[in-house]
């Protein structure tokens, strides 16, 4: 009864979808490609980008030259006694007359220090801009590595609880067949059920956790929502764990905050020269010609050519310009120090965090073998008559949080190496070289998902409330991660262990829950 409740909630959970809904099939590297291709935040961040560029552009405008064209015709009358001119025997206004008159005025600037170190200072600007457009990008990279990661727990966890399910319906049946030959209880039969509801809510509950963790990863990667999103490339286990000296190395190499600053700093010093470099002379040329006349069989051709030499006297505030860009400066080389002391710590943090999510996956899965070993045995006491039904319940709860824990350990060892990753800037190296995405090609590729069998109880990979495929507990951490253009590698420690143990063996014929 309960297994056809739970295959009617899915078909009733797979016709809610959306007709026409679509799924789409990802690796990490696909995933991330997506999410800086379509999603927000880094849209918004290549604009940032373009609008330096603009910047740029128009600070090279100033040390070009300069040209204006301008022709004009008009009627004119002049009142003579304005000026205090008087003509005998006329009135004393004059006109109307006409006037064509065309204007052509260019200018240069030979040499101005200041603004040559200006314009190299937004040159230092364009290039941090572009870095914190990288920053920003392996941000969202992060992010939608975790949220991929979300999803296959979840998966994992539907894996895992989809077995509780079918073990303990297969308890209730056997808790009612021994209460009708006599040889159970009835509170045995209570027992069964409430252990096979309990793990129907927690299928339900990871259901429900899956569904959430794919809508958030559908919008970070700009798809659409109504569809769903199939995993298709787990990873393996890391070879080895990473040295600090070499993850700091890479850091200090690769993040773009720090090449962002270096810019920054780099941006201050040149306006501290501009600043300064107001105080020396400038030369420029200017020229203006001018043809008018009073028709257009009379116009003459007037023109000026100027060569200028522009010295400051006394101009108070370019000691408070000078002043201010060197208080910047000095904020740079603070900002800068900060940052690397703030790289340093998350990589340590980082890697520490990875090694002691790699000692809690293997004290986990012995602590799971154990759990598996004691469960057996109570339930070879239980049937031989020295145990009880609660030394069962117990062994089964230990054993069921035992395989929970792995679960959480494995996650958050995957947790761990992307944060690794984005600590030393190279949290985009699994991205699909070729930029394919949506169909499991690319780095890592697509790996099938086993099933799991045990004692008669088939593990498969069920499908989920959503219509996607769940992942077997086999199949927890996600796949690494390089900076796109660059050939893809396969970094140490970007993964986590392999199998869970397998469902517990159900109870021999004749014990009671």
């Amino acid at each position: 009864m309960s297994r056809k409740f739970s295959h009617a909630l899915v078909l009733c959970l797979l016709a809610a979808m959306p007709a026409g809904a679509e799924t789409m099939r990802l690796t990490v590297g696909e995933a991330i490609a997506l999410a800086l291709n379509r999603g927000t935040p880094a849209q918004l961040t290549r604009s940032n980008e373009q609008r330096a560029r603009i910047a740029r552009e128009e600070a090279l405008s100033g040390l070009l030259p300069q040209a204006d064209a301008r022709f004009s015709r008009y009627s004119q009358s002049i009142n003579l006694d304005t000026f205090g001119f008087s003509i005998p025997g006329q009135p004393p206004v004059v006109g109307p007359f006409n006037v064509t008159d065309a204007q052509v005025a260019a200018a240069m600037q030979l040499f101005n220090l200041a603004a040559i170190r200006r314009y190299r200072a937004v040159q230092s600007e364009e290039r941090a801009t572009r870095y914190a457009t990288e920053q920003a990008e392996n941000d969202v990279a992060a992010a939608v590595a975790r949220l991929y990661l979300i999803v296959a727990r979840a998966q994992t966890q539907i894996a895992s609880r989809q077995a509780d399910v079918a073990l303990f319906d297969r308890l209730v049946s056997l808790a009612r067949d021994e209460f009708k030959a006599g040889t159970g209880t009835r509170l045995d039969v209570a027992q069964a059920s409430v252990q096979a509801a309990r793990a129907k809510q927690a299928w339900l509950v990871a259901q429900n956790d899956r569904q959430n963790a794919a809508l958030a990863l559908l919008s970070a990667i700009g798809a659409d929502q109504s569809g769903d999103v199939v995993l298709t490339a787990p990873p393996s286990p890391p070879a080895s764990l990473p040295s600090m000296a070499a993850e700091l190395a890479a850091a200090r190499a690769q993040r773009p905050e720090l090449k962002q600053l270096a810019e920054r700093e780099k941006e201050a010093e040149l306006l501290v020269g501009a600043a300064r470099a107001r105080l020396y002379p400038s030369l420029g040329v200017d020229f203006e010609g001018d043809l008018n006349g009073n028709r257009s069989s009379d116009l003459h051709w007037t023109r000026r050519i100027a060569g200028t030499i522009g010295v400051p006297i006394f101009r108070g505030e370019l000691r408070a310009n000078i002043a201010r860009a060197q208080v910047g400066l000095n904020d740079a080389h603070i900002q800068r120090a900060q940052a690397e002391r703030d790289v340093e710590q998350d990589v340590r943090r980082a890697l520490a965090s990875l090694q002691n999510a790699e000692a809690r996956v293997e004290v986990a899965g012995e602590t799971a073998s154990v759990a598996e070993e004691a469960l057996t045995v109570a339930r070879d006491r239980k049937a031989a008559g020295f145990g009880s039904t609660v030394e069962v319940d117990r062994a089964q709860d230990t054993y069921r949080q035992a395989r929970e824990d792995r679960i959480a350990a494995q996650a958050d060892a995957a947790a761990a190496q992307f944060d690794l990753d984005h600590a030393t800037g190279n949290i985009r190296r699994l991205i699909p070289a070729a930029g394919a995405t949506g169909d499991g090609a690319g780095a890592g590729g697509s790996i099938p998902f086993p099933s799991q069998t045990s004692s008669g109880v088939t593990q498969s990979v069920p499908p989920d409330a959503s219509g996607g495929t769940s992942l077997p507990p086999s199949s927890i951490s996600p796949t690494p991660l390089r900076n796109s253009g660059t050939t893809p590698a396969t970094p140490p420690g970007a993964s986590l262990p392999q199998t869970l143990p397998p469902p517990p063996p159900a109870p021999p014929p004749g014990v009671s829950r």
